[in-house]
């Protein structure tokens, strides 16, 4: 009857220590899954500024808004979020490989289009 207890008691520790190492490794794929979506979209805002600047400062030298004046340091910025995306992107990659998940991409399905109907004749 002991050993029946100790074996059972024994069986619910491991399950405790399986799912506790399931919950921080669920975890650490939540905070590094964030951090690449987070660090995408700053690299995409710091991208849109720095192409809005360059075209308003193309448009007219004297316009000084909306960051045309600031384009090399959204210069700065830009490469900065894209090295920090980039090491968030590898992370979650080695994650992924350590343990064996399989990583989810947004498929976007581009569909061809056809041609609108009208035959090309050749005169």
């Amino acid at each position: 009857m002991k050993k029946l207890v100790i074996a059972l008691l024994l069986g619910f520790n491991l399950n405790a220590q399986i799912d506790s190492l399931a919950l921080q490794d669920s975890q650490k794929k939540i905070e590094l899954d964030t951090k690449v979506e987070m660090s995408r979209n700053y690299f995409l805002v710091s991208a849109t500024i720095l192409v809005g600047g360059v075209l308003l400062k193309e448009i007219d030298n004297d316009l000084e808004i909306l960051g045309a004046g600031g384009s090399l340091a959204a210069t700065f910025t830009t490469t900065y979020y894209l090295a920090k995306h980039l090491v968030y992107v590898i992370r979650r990659n080695l994650f992924y490989k350590c343990h064996n998940l399989v990583l989810k991409r947004k498929n976007k399905k581009r569909k061809k289009h056809k041609d609108s109907g009208l035959l090309k004749t050749s005169n």
